[in-house]
Order: C-alpha cells, then sequence, then structure tokens
C-alpha cells in the first residue's frame, strides 16, 4: 500500500466517521483508515459510500448486477470482492453471473433482461463515459429518471473508488473469501 491507513486508536473526529459506519463493516474497511489522514475527506466518503444502502429507486439485485460491472470494468478487485462478500446473496446473483461481470458481455445468456441493459450502462459510461440514445431509450423503458441519476452517481462513486483503490494499491481485505475472477489471459 502506497500511503499506510490510520490505525486505531482514532482521533475523536474519526472515530465519530467511523462509528457511523453499519457494523458489518467493523472493523473499517482500509480505505477508511486512509481517508482518515484527513477527516473532511473520510466525511466526505463515507456520505457517498452509504448513500447505496438506502433502498433508492433500484432494488438490490440491479445496484448489485451495476456496481459489479462497474468495478469489474474497472478491475478494482478491492471493491468487487466486498461487493460480492457482503451483497451477492442477497441479490440472488450466480456464480456464473459473478464471473460474467468481470469477464463477460451483456449479450451473455446468464442475464435477466433488466440486467443486460445495467450491464450496457456500466459500459458504455466506463468506454465513453456517456450514454447513446438507444441505450437511454432502454434504460426508460425500464426505469425512472430518479432511478438512471442514481445509477450515474453510484457509477462516479464506484470510479472514484477504483481510482483510490488501485492507485495507492489498496490489498484486498483479509476478511472477504470470494477472489476476483482472473481469466488465463490475464496472467
Amino acid at each position: 500500500m502506497r500511503i499506510q491507513p490510520l490505525i486505531p486508536p482514532y482521533s475523536a473526529e474519526v472515530q465519530a466517521e467511523v462509528d457511523l459506519l453499519p457494523r458489518s463493516w467493523q472493523p473499517p474497511f482500509q480505505h477508511y483508515g486512509l481517508l482518515g489522514r484527513d477527516p473532511r475527506l473520510l466525511r466526505a466518503y463515507r456520505l457517498g459510500s452509504v448513500a447505496y444502502l438506502d433502498p433508492g429507486h433500484i432494488t438490490v439485485r440491479q445496484r448489485e448486477v451495476f456496481l459489479l460491472r462497474v468495478t469489474g470494468r474497472c478491475q478494482n478487485a478491492f471493491e468487487w470482492t466486498l461487493r460480492v462478500h457482503y451483497f451477492a446473496d442477497d441479490a440472488g446473483l450466480t456464480e456464473e453471473q459473478l464471473h460474467a461481470s468481470v469477464h463477460g458481455s451483456a449479450d451473455d445468456s446468464c442475464w435477466q433482461s433488466d440486467d443486460c441493459s445495467l450491464i450496457r450502462l456500466a459500459d458504455e459510461l466506463h468506454d465513453t463515459a456517456t450514454i447513446s440514445d438507444a441505450l437511454w431509450e432502454d434504460m426508460q423503458a425500464v426505469f425512472s429518471d430518479e432511478a438512471i441519476l442514481q445509477l450515474l452517481l453510484l457509477a462516479g462513486h464506484y470510479r472514484t473508488n477504483a481510482y483510490v483503490s488501485k492507485g495507492l494499491r489498496v490489498p484486498v481485505e483479509s476478511r472477504v473469501k470470494r477472489p476476483f475472477p482472473v481469466e488465463q489471459a490475464d496472467l
């Protein structure tokens, strides 16, 4: 890791932020310790991180299909493995879908119809930072305007997460059991 995270005991200001994280995230993930070096950054990041826990305008499955694809396309093993560890079962995702979230496409037969639009959205945002007119029509047929806004903000937050995690070479958390899927061509 390029910058060492804070080690408890934290300052009162940092501990107050850590105490607001979900109980299942305790002890806090490494990147919270990194950002705790500047409590303002930690607070801003925490507010964005837990915002998706509110049901919002998309289902847990939709959120996880989308975020696994966003983090998979970024090759962000740190975040992808956390998402699988904490949310894949609740989202009803299969082993085939988990693998396809990194190495598959929207055309893979493992995806449900709504999933395909989410995979395409993650891919278009990753590749072009925009949404084609054809995909926009498909998205509006399934999702409300508010849901699309939520998806765009989630994609941006998790792209930022990839910059921090990968740029600082944050290792995968030891508590996660599922490794990031690697293809032979990736080795």
